[in-house]
């Protein structure tokens, strides 16, 4: 004898779990995505507006005291929006900014690379021997100690006033951030994993392989993240210290110049440089974490 099938109202889900579509909860339910959509909404709308009432207010309270009476600030310490855009204007129409911008960019990236490489092979090697660790930690410990700035004119003395300076104070500043990312990252794993391996006769390049490293992975990557907006500035105060090209070379002849709205020109510049670099970090690192779980907060978290 057959079962005879219960019907389920239309629009209910069948099932122990299924909440009616008439059930007090379904309300608050529907309130509760409302509310966060119009969360969504007012970050958005704010992230447009409030920077463009920022520059508005910027533009209407600076200028010259002497011929423009009320206003709040001076244009020669403070300059306009409008003065800001017609240095960046100028620099295109003399063909420097973009100039500027790449030989920014090729010295941070070519001194992330070295100073990135460099970190984590070390850090790996010393974490992985806790006998070399204990050696060569002190050592790396009171280099890190030194000033970067007091080691910028040797730079300058061996490398001269090009690349060179600049890719080495990039190089000193991403290697320690990373060294110190791997190194902890090497020595937190697991010792109950290094074990089974060594029971299993695994060589210690096979320890390396399947446990050190790919334990570490999440540690290595946050070093790397953290270290891009610090080689930037490296590599901008390389440029301002003793450079003949670069946005830190604007900077700094904008500011010999007296020429206010190029100093803010060139910071304006960075920002966006800046912002551009740290989206590619994040999508590359979502790339690279998305075999890691994330941690859920009980009831869900809406992402604004």
């Amino acid at each position: 004898m057959n079962p005879t099938p219960v019907s389920t109202p239309t629009g209910a889900k069948a099932g122990p779990d299924a909440t009616p579509a008439g059930s007090p909860s379904a309300g608050p339910a529907r309130g509760s995505h409302r509310r966060i959509d119009i969360k969504r909404m007012i970050v958005r709308v704010s992230r447009v507006v409030l920077p463009l009432a920022l520059l508005l207010g910027w533009e209407t309270t600076t200028g010259d005291p002497k011929t423009e009476p009320g206003v709040l600030f001076d244009s020669f310490f403070i300059s306009k929006p409008s003065e800001i855009w017609a240095a960046l204007d100028g620099w295109v129409e003399e063909g420097v900014l973009l100039e500027s911008i790449q030989a920014t960019v090729v010295a941070m990236l070519y001194g992330f690379t070295i100073g990135a490489v460099l970190g984590i092979l070390v850090g790996i090697v010393l974490g992985s021997s806790p006998m070399l660790g204990d050696i060569f930690k002190p050592f790396i410990v009171a280099l890190n100690a030194v000033p970067r700035l007091a080691l910028v004119p040797l730079f300058i003395l061996w490398f001269g006033f090009g690349l060179g300076s600049k890719v080495a104070l990039v190089t000193l500043i991403v290697f320690f951030l990373v060294f110190y990312s791997t190194y902890e990252g090497v020595r937190d794993v697991e010792q109950r994993l290094i074990d089974v391996l060594k029971v299993m006769n695994a060589s210690r390049l096979t320890v390396q392989l399947k446990v050190r490293i790919p334990s570490a992975a999440t540690w290595i990557i946050q070093g790397l993240r953290v270290s891009v907006p610090y080689a930037l500035v490296a590599a901008v105060t390389a440029e301002i210290i003793g450079a003949n090209t670069g946005i830190g070379y604007l900077i700094q002849r904008s500011a010999g110049n007296f020429f206010t709205a190029g100093v803010f020109a060139g910071i304006a510049v960075l920002v966006v440089v800046s912002v551009v670099i740290n989206a590619l970090v994040t999508l590359l690192e979502k790339r690279l974490l998305r075999w890691k779980p994330r941690n859920l907060t009980g009831g869900g978290s809406a992402t604004l």
